[in-house]
């Protein structure tokens, strides 16, 4: 992704209030890879919608306490709310730490090295427009589909009228979402109809749960489990052909993935993820 140039640059930085490693955090899945984020190692950025204007903003960590914002938007303090959101900075994992403790002391340590955190986009439309294009599918035909979507609108991810605006037909001919636009086309206009997200593509969590989202048409418990965890209920593990894998190779049946990780309660999710990464040995801390 190439950046428009700018005449200014805004520079701030954000004391970090708990543990927090922004390579763990924008590593921790895929979504890096997913336009319009760019990650070097070292730099996030991405272009980013402040008010009704197209900005860019890059995140570095210079130090354990520090992020350090680069932005092309006057907007300070918006650009703030983006970054906390897309790192989750606001997230408390003492409740979770305590059941590391029991359950996986290398959880427990990779969480107070400042890991645990999943990059996010900026809404919730986004996350779920992204994740209904990971299904049934490869990784590299999910980034050509994204990209497209981002590039019809100048690369910032389109809002949820935008999608409506654009159609299934461009979806699926110009996106190459196939079977998937009328899921998107479907799935976006009852979403704004049941008033479950506003219309820059926030959810009303207040509506939006797992069940409500396994009731829209083409949102299964994969999709629904997958979205619901980058609002930070992990209470369901989203089941895909990786997890069945990784059961099987433990002699672990996949059709009951949900009993499998009852010991970590609310945070299945967390419990099976985190212990995936702790065990490659490029994560495992002192």
């Amino acid at each position: 992704m190439e950046l428009k140039p700018v005449t200014t640059t805004n520079t701030f930085s954000l004391t970090l209030q708990r543990p927090f490693n922004l390579r763990m955090t924008v590593e921790s899945h895929g979504w890096c890879q997913l336009a319009p984020w760019h990650w070097d190692g070292g730099n996030l950025e991405r272009t980013v919608r402040i008010g009704a204007k197209a900005e860019w903003a890059r995140v570095h960590q210079p130090s354990e306490d520090q992020l350090l914002i680069e932005t092309s938007s006057s907007n300070t303090d918006a650009v703030s709310e983006r970054v906390a959101r897309w790192l989750q900075l606001d997230w408390d994992p003492s409740e979770f730490l305590a059941l590391c403790d029991r359950n996986d002391p290398d959880i427990a340590r990779f969480i107070r090295s400042g890991g645990g955190r999943f990059l996010r986009g900026d809404t919730f439309f986004e996350d779920l427009i992204k994740t209904v294009c990971t299904i049934n599918t490869t990784w590299k035909q999910t980034k050509t589909m994204v990209a497209s979507l981002v590039t019809l609108r100048d690369g910032l991810f389109p809002e949820p009228m935008e999608v409506r605006t654009i159609g299934p037909e461009r979806l699926a001919e110009e996106c190459k979402l196939g079977f998937r636009a009328r899921t998107v086309d479907t799935v976006t206009s009852q979403l704004l109809d049941d008033k479950a997200i506003n219309l820059d593509g926030t959810a009303r969590e207040s509506i939006v749960d797992y069940q409500y989202l396994t009731s829209l048409k083409g949102i299964g418990p994969y999709a629904a489990a997958h979205t619901m965890m980058l609002l930070r209920d992990f209470q369901t593990l989203p089941v895909d052909s990786e997890v069945s894998a990784y059961l099987r190779d433990r002699n672990l049946d996949p059709n009951n993935a949900q009993n499998a990780f009852q010991h970590w309660g609310q945070y299945r999710f967390l419990g099976y993820k985190l212990k995936r990464i702790v065990d490659q040995e490029n994560w495992i801390g002192d």
